[in-house]
């Protein structure tokens, strides 16, 4: 109740904030800059912040519609595979996180960056630089070469035609940032961070975060820049503070508003919750058999804990849904029937089986869909994990050796799979059974190949990330596993590519309103804005 209480109080004061805009002292002077806020607490600023990073829907529909899809963890409804399984762009779709992160949640960020300088809001200071780099992270990994520098300054300095940065320059520029908050936060400081919805201003997890995000973005070059890379791996596992460790540091956006709303601007709720529920009577977001197979043929015991059938009961309220997945395990003629990339449900139309404990057949309801607890409005939105942070440590040993860590490839792997498991009880998953952890790794483990390592680790965290797909679809393309047909391969008819696309387009005003620097950055792409141009680490 206590954090609750504390993320509603942050909103209600951001609310308050733009109520006093209308008093009559808005008038006082003609000459007051109208762009500038002179009253925004920059601590409720960052609220703002990090409750719209899985909050705001509409960015959201780009990552159902191309993201999950690309990274084949999800298939079968009419926006996911006409756009993310066919292939088809969609000016609204594949720009809209670019046109939205940067005028509601970089803009915020450059703010309070710039107006926390001084040395009374020195914590507050770095955590916003840390979570402007997470937050860049997300829209150059998507696109590009994309502002950077000189973004989201146009109320400090009039610039409002940036120039789109090189993803080298502002991938280097990621790694001085995440360092130089890393030796300036201190514990000790006496001006508390208020609003965090995180970590609740704790120092020392900030610390831990920016740690474990230098890890990410620097295992993001090692083929782009393997020298670099090393480096800053090194250092990432080597500085003050150290990296996530254990669940209780996971940096999680916990939400509290326990309520479906499809106001444009509604971000207390997880948004992707929101968008999986859909519109329609019934949810219809289908798990992509390349998913659902990878599970069943290791004998995953996650499996039917990321997914379950649903028997199509109870419109309109999905949790009153009748489960048929245990129906369906013990009934000898019941075969789930995931979708294939490029296919809508409606296709290839499931075999069904008749359910003598329900007395009807099903068809449809073969389809395997996301888990129930997935469409939570109080789910969380994930940032970084534990499990991420051990894998990307094991993958560092697997390809620099034992000047990385002190543990093994093998240890470091183990440890990474169980946090991976356990990472779903955060969703409200039943715990999971150590025994039946223990006889997945031993049947599934890395050898002493460090082909093999690399590859096994990274399918480890193809699984892990698909409740963050940002994250999925970077390391996806960063290492290429797992090994991805395209839709094509499975006979489906493709639109706009024959491929599986390797970044978004931009969005289409960018040609208007900053023609100059877009026709410059279309140059570094071949001429147009080809999607299917590697970004720069992508090699």
């Amino acid at each position: 109740m206590k954090t609750t209480h504390k993320l509603l109080a942050c909103l209600l004061c951001l609310s308050a904030f733009a109520l006093c805009a209308c008093d009559d002292s808005a008038f006082e002077s003609m000459n007051t800059n109208s762009k500038r806020s002179s009253n925004a607490d920059p601590n409720y600023q960052l609220t703002q912040c990090e409750a719209q990073i899985w909050g705001f829907w509409l960015w959201h529909e780009t990552t159902l519609n191309y993201v999950s899809p690309f990274c084949q963890y999800l298939m079968g409804n009419w926006a996911t595979t006409t756009y993310g399984g066919r292939y088809a762009k969609h000016p609204q779709y594949v720009g809209a996180i670019y046109d939205y992160m940067y005028v509601l949640t970089l803009k915020n960020l450059v703010d309070i960056v710039n107006r926390t300088s001084n040395i009374k809001q020195r914590n507050l200071h770095y955590i916003a630089r840390i979570f402007k780099v997470y937050c860049f992270g997300i829209v150059t990994d998507l696109y590009g070469d994309v502002p950077y520098f000189e973004a989201c300054r146009g109320h400090f300095d009039d610039n409002v035609l940036p120039t789109f940065d090189k993803q080298q320059d502002i991938y280097k520029d990621f790694m001085s940032e995440l360092q130089t908050a890393v030796d300036s936060l201190s514990a000790s400081e006496k001006t508390k961070v208020k609003g965090d919805i995180i970590y609740d201003g704790d120092i020392l997890k900030w610390k831990k975060l920016a740690n474990s995000l230098h890890l990410r973005y620097a295992m993001r070059m090692v083929k782009a820049d393997p020298a670099f890379a090393k480096q800053e791996v090194s250092k990432a596992l080597h500085n003050p503070g150290g990296l996530i460790s254990s669940a209780e540091e996971e940096a999680l956006v916990k939400y509290v508003y326990d309520s479906f709303d499809w106001a444009t601007m509604e971000y207390r709720r997880n948004g992707i919750a929101l968008l999986m529920k859909g519109t329609g009577e019934y949810p219809a977001t289908y798990i992509c058999s390349t998913f659902f197979n990878q599970l069943k043929d290791t004998n995953d015991p996650r499996l039917f804990v990321y997914c379950r059938t649903y028997d199509e009961t109870s419109p309109n309220n999905p949790f009153g849904r009748h489960d048929i997945t245990e129906d369906m395990l013990s009934a000898p003629k019941a075969k789930f029937q995931p979708v294939d990339p490029g296919y809508f449900s409606w296709e290839r139309w499931p075999s069904g089986y008749w359910s003598s404990k329900m007395q009807k057949y099903y068809a449809k309801e073969c389809r395997p869909q996301v888990n129930n607890f997935y469409l939570r409005p109080t789910s969380p939105g994930v940032i970084m994990t534990l499990a991420e942070t051990k894998l990307l440590e094991a993958e560092a040993v697997a390809r620099w050796g034992s000047e990385m860590s002190s543990k093994t490839v093998e240890q470091l792997y183990e440890e990474g799979v169980k946090a991976a498991f356990h990472h779903l009880e955060s969703y409200g998953a039943e715990a999971f059974k150590d025994a039946d952890i223990n006889t997945y790794i031993a049947a599934n483990n890395v050898s002493a190949d460090q082909k093999d390592q690399i590859e096994k680790i990274n399918m480890q965290l193809w699984i892990l990330h698909f409740d963050n797909p940002w994250e999925g679809y970077a390391n996806w393309r960063r290492v290429d596993y797992p090994v991805l047909k395209s839709s094509t391969e499975y006979g489906a008819k493709c639109l706009n590519s024959q491929t599986i696309p390797l970044r978004l387009c931009y969005p289409l005003f960018e040609g208007t309103y900053n023609k100059a620097k877009y026709e410059e950055v279309l140059q570094r792409l071949g001429g147009t804005d080809d999607w299917n141009k590697p970004v720069w680490w992508d090699q």
